[in-house]
């Protein structure tokens, strides 16, 4: 029988392999995701999220507190796109614009919480805000990313 950490451990694999699944059809290079958000790629930015949340989860298997809490860190100060892209979605979300912050706000949340479990060395905490974090994501994505998609083409 599974203990309570390793059940929460494999629910977040999961989650992330669904996740993963979802939201990244394209290969990861390492090299890619270290260019500037600033350049105006939203893809680009998710990207660099999702290869930091695939280290997070590998993190989080091995109980390495110490890269958790950067991984988490790294998810909370993600990087933005520019402000003509947020200009972009921000005129195409209309009222609809503070229910896609709100996701935003989620997933930030989750991670500063993940941080602050990790200097705890509380992994029971890490899974459940790992858990809203995906949550967040996830919404986010059904919620959005398809008109967003439309509107950046």
């Amino acid at each position: 029988m599974l203990t309570n950490k390793k059940r929460l451990l494999a629910t977040a694999l999961v989650i992330l392999t669904t996740a993963n699944y979802s939201i990244a059809n394209d290969t990861v290079q390492a090299n890619t995701v270290k260019v500037s958000a600033a350049e105006g790629s939203l893809k680009l930015v998710m990207q660099g999220l999702l290869k930091d949340t695939q280290a997070l989860t590998a993190a989080m298997l091995n109980e390495d507190f110490t890269l958790i809490a950067a991984k988490a860190k790294t998810i909370a100060d993600h990087p933005k796109p520019s402000m003509a892209t947020r200009m972009k979605i921000m005129e195409s979300m209309g009222s609809d614009m503070a229910k896609f912050k709100a996701n935003d706000n989620i997933v930030h949340s989750a991670a500063v919480e993940i941080m602050t479990n990790a200097e705890q060395k509380n992994i029971k905490g890490v899974g459940e805000n790992f858990k809203k974090m995906i949550d967040g994501c996830l919404s986010c994505h059904n919620t959005f990313k398809s008109r967003v998609s439309e509107v950046l083409k």
